[in-house]
């Protein structure tokens, strides 16, 4: 009989590579600059965007990793599909290795159990991260989804299995040093991985008061912490500033916080998706008014062309930075309104209903999540005793991190994925009876 975990590797390589091959615009967009920015780094060995004339231009517009691991399949200048569809697909595979032996390891911490029907559960788990509506769509995109899913279901991984088990305290040190290396590689990827880094990092003061929490705590950080060093004197370095994130939270955080949106939900229609086309027309004419000023963002610019300003990629960012502040100032109870609807709309378990997406696809993902949350909930009921003990600080401390940042800058159901994994791991414990007792380390 085939073992759980081949049939889920199995599962997963005929899914995602099928998705891949029969979706027709697989890796064809670039909207996030990604292969561009690939493509200049496999050809002139720079971070950054190549000119029409041909020339490189160092950029902190993106976080590094992901252009990174692009440009080893750029060939002839071109984002190779293969290359970049194994890529995923071997993240896809770490994804679901994670969640089918951490899903094992916390049935077996909560019952004692260590049967087939364990591991089938955990099968099923795994099965269910490979089909997920949000990963499976952006399995095809270039984008940085499918990286940072992988690299938060490692972290998770490994924190489970440090705090499941009584460790010395030079053995948590060593470990500690692990996650803080896989953290690091996550901030790389997403600078929002920061919050949660600085999170976990301070939850090992408490979970190790009486056994060095601060050098515990220090073997975690330090690694992290270089990587924002390094990769923020490069950006003093080529830009002229100390980014220590990117040159695009402006624009992020305008995105979710400016006058067309605002107008959108004071209208009460949140139901409906926000039609962006104003707020676009208006942006792209920000070098030739006042964005901090209400009136800029009222003024018809349809009928007018667009020109550009001689500033550099930094100063756009703190201008975009400026007209959100200025924004929230002007409206603060639309603001915190517009926190609870971004908050909404990061956990929402059904997507916009748009012209160019099928009514029965978003009715799907719609029946798909509310099963996944109405399990995580009888999940919470059966096993409240143990899910909230330090082996799960690492998925709670995620999800406060997602929601945290969303509440202010840009959101939607795209931006929880790092979290799904673990989230369908939880939602997998709705098949696992409870125990009498609550489990303690080493279970």
């Amino acid at each position: 009989m085939i073992r759980p975990i081949l049939l889920v590797l199995l599962v997963c390589v005929v899914v995602r590579t099928g998705v891949l091959v029969t979706r027709e615009n697989a890796f064809a967009a670039d909207l996030d600059a990604y292969s561009a920015i690939a493509s200049t780094i496999a050809q002139h060995g720079v971070f950054g965007l190549t000119s029409a004339e041909g020339v490189p231009r160092a950029i902190a517009f993106r976080p590094p990793l992901y252009p990174w691991l692009l440009s080893w399949t750029i060939t002839d200048g071109q984002l190779s599909f293969l290359g970049i569809g194994s890529i995923h697909v071997c993240l896809a595979l770490v994804t679901v290795v994670c969640v089918f032996d951490l899903t094992r390891r916390v049935i077996s911490r909560l019952t004692g159990d260590r049967s087939r029907r364990c591991r089938w559960i955990a099968a099923f788990a795994a099965g269910l991260v490979t089909i997920d509506p949000l990963l499976l769509n952006q399995s095809s995109e270039v984008m940085t989804e499918t990286l940072a899913t992988a690299i938060s279901t490692v972290v998770i991984y490994c924190w489970y299995r440090w705090y499941d088990s009584v460790r010395s305290v030079s053995q948590s040190t060593r470990i500690g040093f692990g996650v803080g290396l896989c953290l690091a590689v996550a901030y790389l990827c997403r600078p929002t991985f920061l919050v949660w880094a600085a999170l976990l990092a301070l939850t090992t003061l408490w979970l190790h008061r009486s056994r060095s929490p601060f050098l515990i705590s220090l073997a975690i950080g330090f690694p992290v912490l270089v990587a924002v060093v390094c990769w923020t004197i490069r950006n003093q370095a080529v830009i002229g500033h100390p980014v220590w994130a990117t040159t695009h939270g402006g624009y992020t955080l305008l995105l979710g916080n400016n006058e067309s949106f605002y107008d959108y939900l004071e209208q009460g229609a949140i139901g409906d998706a926000w039609d962006a086309s104003e707020f676009f027309a208006s942006y792209a004419h920000r070098f030739e008014g006042d964005p901090t000023n209400a009136s800029f963002w009222t003024r018809d610019w349809n009928d007018k062309t667009a020109q550009t300003a001689s500033v550099t990629e930094y100063e756009d960012d703190r201008l975009a930075y400026r007209s959100a502040v200025a924004t929230i100032k002007r409206r603060p109870t639309t603001f915190v309104w517009s926190a609870f609807v971004r908050v909404g709309r990061l956990w929402s378990p059904m997507p916009h209903q748009i012209d160019d997406r099928s009514a029965v696809a978003v009715v799907l993902v719609m029946l798909f999540y509310l099963g996944i949350w109405g399990a995580i909930l009888i999940a919470f009921y059966r096993h409240r005793r143990n899910l909230f003990a330090a082996p799960f600080a690492a998925i709670w401390l995620l999800a406060l991190t997602l929601t945290a940042v969303h509440a202010v800058y840009w959101s939607n159901m795209r931006m929880r994925s790092p979290i799904m994994p673990a989230a369908i791991m939880i939602a997998s414990l709705a098949l696992v009876p409870s125990r009498k007792t609550p489990a303690t380390p080493g279970d």
